[in-house]
């Protein structure tokens, strides 16, 4: 917070000079304010990377499993209710025998 408030008494003073030197200016101000810009660039491309990879690998875990579910409830869930009629003929004859 308190870089910024520099960088903007800074700036004002940059708008106030006008064509002329000024000597509150320290030297290489152009210089750190462009590598202040850079290092936030690279901070916000590398805060994008990160939440994309996140995102991606939330998805991908969650797309296993809900395909090992699927897969679980397909396969064997017919298996399981063929079993779970035979059972009940087996218990209740609806013929009465």
């Amino acid at each position: 917070m308190k870089e910024e408030q520099n960088v903007e008494r800074l700036f004002a003073s940059a708008r106030n000079a006008g064509t002329g030197a000024s000597p509150s200016m320290p030297d290489g101000f152009a210089e750190k304010i462009v590598q202040q810009h850079r290092n936030r660039v690279q901070e916000n491309k590398a805060f994008l990377r990160t939440s994309i990879l996140s995102v991606a690998t939330a998805l991908i875990i969650l797309g296993t499993v809900l395909g090992i579910d699927l897969e679980t409830t397909n396969s064997s869930g017919s298996d399981d209710q063929e079993s779970t009629v035979e059972m009940a003929y087996s218990l209740w004859d609806p013929a009465g025998n």
